[in-house]
């Protein structure tokens, strides 16, 4: 799991971004949230827990799937992703919805608290093997589910990475690996592609198998991420993550990247003025035992 400083790092760039988390008007991490929950296939009435929960793309999903008289919960390591997401629950009358401020790396809860435990485009973050996957685990009840969602890791082992448009891949992924170097982050999930646990369906299903999950089903599927220019599509960008790589770049050089990443992307619109470009995302299903 992330040490301290990492986690930090995370909690304050997730904390700026936030606001407009997700409110680009580009759809994406509201159709991962509910192909997650759909995929996860919660039981009314059950009790589940959303890691790293941001503005709610998969918490809210899973309050329709459980219904009343179950139980949905969200934490977030961000005090303003929580605040958001806590205003959309009261403004919807959710009350079995609670979201709290909390690190996922590190649940707070009780063992066998839950039916299901579930986290959208968050816990690949910090999981780098099966001692990281484990809590989420023993959070479980037997016969409970786990299920996570994540940009595709498969393209790696070719040095491409799932959130780039091919077209940019070459361009941006030199920046997304320095920035990542300069915050500390290099042993994330880009630095070593081989050994990353969401690199092969493979290794996939023997992480989530020696932290003692069963019946592992992984399936990667591409989401069309619709835009109407490539400004647009950076834009989109700083609702994400990747707003970290950006704000790491110098203010001039940043210009140039973003005019050209724009004039690559605008070549690719079609006779309606939209850009079209596929993101696979990696759905991950898994089990505790009966007993």
């Amino acid at each position: 799991m992330g040490n301290i400083e990492k986690t930090e790092e995370m909690h304050r760039l997730f904390d700026r971004t936030a606001k407009v988390y997700d409110q680009s008007g580009v759809e994406f991490f509201g159709p991962i949230g509910r192909r997650l929950v759909e995929l996860a296939g919660l039981p009314s009435g059950a009790s589940v827990l959303d890691v790293g929960c941001g503005r709610g793309a998969a918490l809210l999903p899973a309050a329709e799937a459980v219904g009343a008289d179950g139980e949905a919960v969200g934490i977030d390591i961000s005090e303003e992703m929580v605040k958001h997401a806590t205003e959309t629950v009261q403004d919807r009358g959710l009350d079995h919805v609670t979201v709290s401020v909390m690190n996922g790396q590190r649940p707070d809860f009780p063992a066998a608290r839950f039916d299901a435990v579930i986290g959208s485009c968050s816990l690949f973050i910090w999981t780098k093997g099966p001692d990281d996957v484990r809590p989420y685990r023993e959070l479980l009840r037997p016969g409970g589910r786990f299920a996570t969602a994540a940009p595709s890791f498969f393209s790696t082992l070719q040095g491409r990475w799932a959130l780039f448009p091919e077209i940019l891949n070459e361009l941006l992924m030199p920046y997304m690996l320095r920035s990542l170097k300069q915050n500390g982050a290099y042993d994330s999930q880009f630095a070593d592609a081989g050994t990353n646990w969401l690199a092969t369906p493979e290794l996939i299903e023997k992480t989530l198998t020696e932290a003692g999950f069963a019946d592992v089903a992984v399936q990667e599927e591409d989401l069309p991420v619709v835009v109407t220019s490539g400004r647009q599509w950076v834009e989109f960008t700083y609702t994400t993550g990747m707003r970290g790589m950006w704000e790491r770049i110098e203010e001039q050089e940043r210009a140039r990247l973003v005019a050209e990443v724009t004039r690559r992307l605008d070549r690719l619109k079609d006779g309606n003025g939209f850009i079209t470009t596929p993101v696979p995302i990696v759905y991950i299903r898994a089990n505790t035992p009966e007993s």
